[in-house]
């Protein structure tokens, strides 16, 4: 999925450094795509670069590369990353940010790519676990006692 979402942000930043005409532009594309493979970081990973060779072209070419990054940025959290990731390990934002900087610390830039979907598979296990425990162990097992409803005679 973050596969996907990378090429989507590559076609995307390729688009619009092509139309508004950026110096080196498609080349600065294809490498925010590959830099999108990490979550959160590439993005502004790959903003460097494109910010630099605006800077050095004019102020105006910087403003319109924030423009472009800003659209990006937009249509990939709103459209792209929802669509095709969706919900489905229900990983809140704070919890991604902890493993990047825990996996990028400990094994570098091989942690920040792979840090995620390691996560991703040992939550998965995790829970696969946990509910096979919940139900051999029967400490999980709801009381099924009834309840009585006491009623007075009027």
């Amino acid at each position: 999925g973050q596969i996907i979402v990378a090429t989507f942000v590559g076609i995307m930043f390729v688009i619009g450094y092509s139309i508004i005409d950026l110096n080196y532009g498609i080349a600065l594309g294809i490498m925010a795509g590959f830099l999108n493979i990490i979550p959160y970081l590439g993005s502004f990973m790959a903003m460097v670069p494109a910010v630099i060779v605006a800077l050095v072209d004019s102020p105006w070419m910087l403003i319109q590369v924030l423009i472009v990054f800003s659209i990006e940025q937009f249509i990939e959290g709103r459209v792209i990353s929802p669509q095709v990731l969706g919900s489905n390990l229900s990983v809140h934002p704070v919890t991604i940010m902890i493993v990047l900087l825990t996996a990028g610390k400990l094994f570098g830039i091989v942690g920040f790519v792979l840090g995620i979907p390691g996560y991703a598979v040992f939550k998965v296990i995790f829970m696969h676990l946990f509910e096979w425990y919940k139900s051999e162990s029967g400490l999980y097992q709801e009381d099924e006692q009834e309840t009585f409803i006491e009623t007075e005679d009027v």
